[in-house]
């Protein structure tokens, strides 16, 4: 009989460092597989350590510019944001991943995917959600759900035991996760809500890892974006690649203060989150796309269009990439971005604000909204105010409803 295989999502951290032999203890045969999501890191070592571990192979695929071309549009475009702070980061990688998991372990003939997801947070909704609707046959492994293993010091004492000589440290001070599009930090201080922010330690520790070397230009203090339906596509007139540009703004901007939203999210699960997540040129061009949407777009559609973002991002949070409701917000996405082309000037210093708005078609009218003189008819605002009165509020009120309202309440306010 056959020996059993499966690929593992592999990291080269404590977590999938130790699933290796302990998939090997259960007679699977491991293929590790790196996606590279716009992280930096040494594969060659990543690679190293897979083999060294007992892996039968090891696979890196560098996908940063699929994600780019496949998450970022509708993220951007609808400013796609999870309870209002959170821009999406692990969220919108993970679905990537798994993808390529599927894609080899079909092309190797493996029987199972493997993840180092614990049973508390999201991610592994994300890959699970991912592996049933892509490949329903594979097995899925989330050895978090199934070892009796309980923590750090439990999985370092194991790898110990089998003559690993690999150093981690059984007490991290943060939990740190990177892509194009973020770099989330979390654990140590930063699960206590009532503790201070260590923000200086965060940046004289983290950030400096985020996007690799500074960029060798300065970063400017006012640029001005250039969008194409709702797309960024160049910087103060420089056409470029959105992977390329959206990592051009995580390198000017990740040492800048309002980089950096401090989240307490409500998982999935259930369970309660709190971090820090560094996303500069998220923050940037959701400021942006914002003042571009409200000179474009009319109310209702404007209203819409902040809709299904709060919808995309839910969707992406809960796992729900591969999926019919996402095909269709995606659909109704498009349509709102359609009208979104033009520039956006964006002030950095010192603090972040639009600081003007050329749309190609703006719905804002300066003849109209000008406080001098204009073709605006003020009379009509007459029957404007009756017809919405009667449609909106209508009817005289209730007795009840006047007296209080004379009278003043305890909730309400008091008349003098």
């Amino acid at each position: 009989m056959a020996k059993p295989s499966c690929v593992l999502a592999f990291s080269g951290g404590l977590d999938t460092s130790a699933i290796v032999p302990w998939l090997l203890d259960r007679g699977y045969e491991v293929h590790a597989l790196a996606v590279d999501v716009g992280q930096h890191e040494d594969w060659d070592a990543v690679e190293r350590r897979a083999i060294e571990l007992g892996a039968a192979s090891f696979t890196v695929r560098h996908v940063s510019a699929e994600m780019a071309r496949r998450m970022l549009p509708l993220a951007i475009g609808l400013g796609a944001t999870y309870e209002g702070s959170y821009r999406l980061g692990t969220a919108l990688a993970r679905p990537i991943i798994a993808l390529e998991q599927v894609k080899l372990a079909r092309a190797l003939g493996c029987s199972a995917v493997a993840h180092g997801a614990t049973g508390k947070g999201n991610d592994q909704i994300r890959f699970e959600f991912a592996y049933r609707s892509l490949a329903p046959e594979l097995e899925v492994i989330a050895p978090w759900k199934i070892w009796d293993f309980q923590g750090r010091q439990d999985l370092v004492d194991y790898l110990q035991a089998k003559g690993f000589p690999f150093e981690f440290e059984v007490n991290k001070t943060y939990s740190l996760d990177e892509n194009l599009w973020h770099l989330s930090v979390e654990g140590g201080p930063l699960e206590d809500p009532a503790s201070p922010l260590p923000l200086g330690d965060v940046l004289g520790h983290v950030v400096d890892q985020f996007v690799g070397e500074p960029l060798e230009s300065p970063a400017p203090q006012q640029l001005t974006l250039t969008f194409e339906q709702g797309v960024p596509t160049a910087i103060d007139g420089v056409p470029l690649e959105l992977e390329a540009l959206v990592k051009r703004l995580n390198g000017w901007y990740r040492h800048a203060g309002w980089a950096y939203d401090l989240v307490l999210e409500n998982r999935f699960t259930g369970v309660k989150s709190r971090g820090i997540y560094i996303n500069p040129a998220a923050k940037l061009l959701h400021t942006a796309i914002d003042a571009l949407a409200r000179n474009c777009l009319n109310k209702p559609t404007f209203e819409l269009h902040a809709e299904l973002g709060k919808r995309y991002a839910d969707l992406l949070y809960k796992g729900e990439y591969f999926s019919q409701q996402r095909q269709v917000i995606e659909a109704a996405g498009m349509a709102a971005m359609q009208p979104l082309s033009g520039k956006v000037t964006v002030q950095v210093d010192p603090a972040l604000f639009v600081a003007a708005v050329d749309a190609e078609t703006p719905l804002f009218r300066q003849e109209v909204a000008t406080f001098e003189a204009s073709d605006f008819s003020h009379a009509d605002a007459a029957g404007f105010i009756e017809l919405s009165w009667l449609g909106n509020v209508g009817g005289a009120p209730s007795e009840e409803l006047e007296e209080e309202t004379l009278a003043g309440s305890d909730h309400g306010l008091a008349t003098q």
